[in-house]
């Protein structure tokens, strides 16, 4: 009895772990252009979205692969940005020649490359992301946390009392006060 039950355990926390790993490994990556890449061609990249009804989720990633040299990514904030190739004020830019965009949110997303003769030929993607339910939706990027400040007692020991003129001049010159810092005046 005691060791069907052992079975019966390994086996239910087995199916328990793939069921949850198998939500989290659900997103796709998609290779923008596939063997093409991030290039120059008349409507290649509205063909290669429609090709296999391709169908983009919050968290699913695109690969752009070309050549940094003269291109980059521009992820642009709008439809029109898009239309006439305007890069002027990007959501973010990417020029490494092999960037991962991960997709955050749902709706239009909008890419763009910054050369504007090969933006005008073609090079530019559009893609509308939706919100699968089933999935988990991935967690934010991680913000960058800022140090907590120290506390300072004014004037040290001798504490906040009036001296000489100079006494608090000194006493902060040996110090280097940041954003956050605090300081304490106690008597």
């Amino acid at each position: 009895m005691a060791i069907g039950m052992r079975i019966f355990s390994f086996v239910f926390v087995m199916m328990m772990t793939f069921a949850v790993l198998s939500g989290y490994s659900s997103a796709r990556v998609y290779k923008v252009g596939d063997s093409d890449g991030w290039t120059a061609k008349d409507d290649v990249y509205y063909a290669w979205t429609e090709a296999d009804y391709k169908e983009f989720h919050v968290g699913d990633s695109l690969v752009f692969e070309y050549d940094p040299s003269i291109n980059d990514v521009t992820h642009v904030s709008g439809a029109l940005e898009y239309e006439f190739c305007d890069y002027s004020s990007p959501k973010a830019v990417y020029n490494t020649g092999h960037d991962v965009v991960t997709l955050t949110e749902p709706g239009f997303h909008y890419f763009i490359t910054s050369n504007q003769a090969q933006c005008i030929l073609g090079q530019k993607l559009e893609v509308l992301v939706v919100q699968d339910p089933s999935r988990p939706v991935p967690p934010p990027p991680p913000s960058k946390i800022l140090p907590v400040g120290k506390n300072y007692k004014v004037g040290d020991s001798e504490g906040w009392k009036v001296y000489d003129s100079d006494f608090y001049n000194k006493w902060s010159e040996e110090k280097q006060f940041h954003v956050g810092d605090a300081l304490l005046l106690n008597r």
